[in-house]
C-alpha cells in the first residue's frame, strides 16, 4: 500500500512538473506560438539525434524541440543582419534568459546556441540532421538559400519545417509549394510547413493534426 501511494504521488508530481514546463514554454512571446504541441509530438515520434533550429529568436521553438531531452537541439541565429539593433539585442537576451531558466528547472539539458553568420556556421558543420526548422528570413531567395545550403547535411528521411508559409505567401509560401516532396501545412500562427520524403510520417501527421 505504501509503495502504491508513493507511486501515485510520484506520478502526480511528474505530471505537475510537466504541466509547469509546458506552461513556461508556451508563455514565451513569439510568432511561433501555437506549434509547440506539434514540436513535442514530432520529437517523441522521430526520436531525432540532431535538430537544427535556424532563427531561434526568443527560443520558443528551440525549447519546444528540446523539451524531453531527445537528442541535441542546435539553435542557430545571427542577430545583426537586419532590423533594429535594440530589438535584436532584446531577442537575444530573452533567448538566453529563457533557456537558462529552463535549464535551472531541469526542463532541458540538450540545447546548444550558436550565434554567427549563416555561412560561417555552415563551414564548420559536420553533423547529419534529422529535423531542420527554417525561420531565419522571409524572402523566397533567403529561404531557398537556407534550404539548399543545409540540404547536404540532411538524413534521407529528414523532416524540414518552414515557418511563415501563410504570412508570407508569395515568398516563403511559394518556396514551400514548389518543394517536390510530400508535405503538410499547419495554417495557424503564420503557417508552419512540414516536408519530408517519409510518406508514412506525413500521412500520420495529417491524421493526427488535420483538425488544427
Amino acid at each position: 500500500m505504501a509503495t502504491a501511494t508513493l507511486s501515485k504521488r510520484s506520478s502526480k508530481q511528474s505530471e505537475a512538473e510537466e504541466a509547469s514546463a509546458l506552461k513556461f514554454i508556451s508563455s514565451i512571446d513569439s510568432t511561433w506560438k501555437g506549434h509547440e504541441k506539434f514540436a513535442l509530438w514530432l520529437t517523441q515520434k522521430m526520436q531525432p539525434k540532431t535538430i537544427v533550429d535556424l532563427g531561434f529568436d526568443r527560443a520558443l521553438s528551440t525549447l519546444a524541440f528540446g523539451y524531453k531531452n531527445q537528442g541535441h537541439v542546435f539553435g542557430i541565429d545571427w542577430f545583426y543582419e537586419e532590423g533594429s539593433y535594440a530589438e535584436k539585442s532584446f531577442a537575444l537576451d530573452s533567448a538566453f534568459s529563457n533557456i537558462s531558466y529552463a535549464i535551472r528547472l531541469n526542463y532541458v539539458k540538450n540545447i546548444h546556441l550558436i550565434i554567427g553568420p549563416h555561412s560561417d556556421v555552415l563551414k564548420k558543420w559536420t553533423r547529419k540532421i534529422d529535423v531542420l526548422h527554417i525561420d531565419w528570413a522571409h524572402t523566397y531567395r533567403a529561404v531557398k538559400y537556407q534550404y539548399d545550403s543545409w540540404q547536404k547535411h540532411l538524413k534521407d528521411e529528414a523532416v524540414i519545417l518552414i515557418h511563415d508559409v501563410v504570412s508570407h505567401p508569395n515568398e516563403v509560401g511559394r518556396f514551400f509549394t514548389e518543394l517536390p516532396f510530400p508535405k503538410f501545412l499547419f495554417p495557424n500562427d503564420h503557417g508552419l510547413g512540414v516536408v519530408s520524403s517519409n510518406v508514412a510520417l506525413i500521412q500520420e501527421i495529417e491524421r493526427e493534426f488535420k483538425k488544427i
